[in-house]
């Protein structure tokens, strides 16, 4: 079993196919973003951009000139 600490919200596959506009919306309201479960597994992270750009950090310059 995996830890669930921290986690505000949960959603499976198949409310993120049935409900996948209002997820993301959703999603740009918390701080941790939803994380996604297949199978009763966590399989991904539905964040905002900005949370994404944050993790991310700052582009590689070298990536940029590719």
């Amino acid at each position: 079993m995996y830890s669930t600490q921290g986690i505000e919200a949960v959603a499976t596959i198949t409310e993120l196919r049935s409900n996948t506009s209002e997820l993301v919306d959703r999603a740009k309201e918390l701080e941790r973003g939803i994380l996604i479960q297949k199978n009763n597994e966590p399989y991904a992270v539905l964040l905002s951009y900005d949370q994404y750009d944050e993790l991310a950090g700052p582009a590689d310059e070298d990536d940029e000139d590719e």
